[in-house]
């Protein structure tokens, strides 16, 4: 039987992921777009978003929590562009960690990620914890996001990173069999098989200790 967690992966023995080039290291540059699928009443959630924001502490309401909003919405109205600039000046190429909901709401914003060449990997179908969402809502939000990315895009998404996953999130992911990776995961510096669900799915580890989320937390982070 496949144990529930693999604590061991590559051990002392790593393999040599032969990067393009002989290059040493492999740098992804990934602009996660969720502005607009967050928590709200105006979403039909039960209150306001209270997760990652420079507002530290900040509660959820029962309506809407105004400056919260207005912090989600620079975001999409002016933090997506200057990053757009950078990138596209430089030409850099770039993953989008974006959420179908957001990516909706702002049909300009997905168009630009699409001049500009830019990977559009699924960030879920919202914004929210996924935790406790029974499975199959969660199953349901995938399929729609799937539909809503493709609808929107032309394509449907080859990556997928939810971020406020389940229990369940790995192996609902590995069930739909769509993706060319998951990124769900932080178990790695390398890209690994999860054969915990049945057919091998591809991960490619994500990593938080490079994520602008740091100037927000005060888990250390913040020195």
């Amino acid at each position: 039987m496949t144990p529930p967690r693999d604590l061991i992966g590559y051990g002392a023995s790593p393999p040599d992921p032969r990067w393009p080039g002989g290059a040493r290291v492999a740098v992804q540059f990934v602009v996660n777009y969720e502005e607009g699928a967050e928590n709200s009443v105006l979403n039909g959630d039960a209150g306001s978003e209270a997760f990652l924001s420079e507002m530290v502490g900040a509660g959820s309401h029962p309506d809407r929590a105004m400056a919260m909003e207005s912090l989600y919405e620079y975001g999409a109205r002016a933090g997506f562009w200057r990053l757009h600039r950078l990138f596209t000046a430089r030409g850099v190429p770039v993953t989008a960690f974006a959420v179908a909901k957001a990516m909706e709401a702002n049909p300009s914003a997905v168009a630009a990620m699409q001049d500009a060449g830019w990977e559009i990997a699924s960030h879920g179908l919202r914004w929210i914890d996924y935790q406790t969402v029974p499975e199959a809502t969660e199953r349901a939000h995938i399929a729609e996001a799937i539909a809503l990315h493709t609808a929107l895009t032309g394509a449907r998404p080859l990556g997928w990173y939810q971020g406020r996953t389940s229990p369940n999130t790995a192996r609902l992911v590995a069930e739909e069999g769509g993706f060319l990776y998951d990124a769900d995961s932080y178990a790695d510096d390398l890209p690994y098989w999860d054969r915990r669900h049945g057919a091998a799915q591809l991960i490619v580890p994500y990593t938080l200790d490079a994520n602008d989320m740091k100037m927000v937390a005060l888990n250390g982070f913040t020195e």
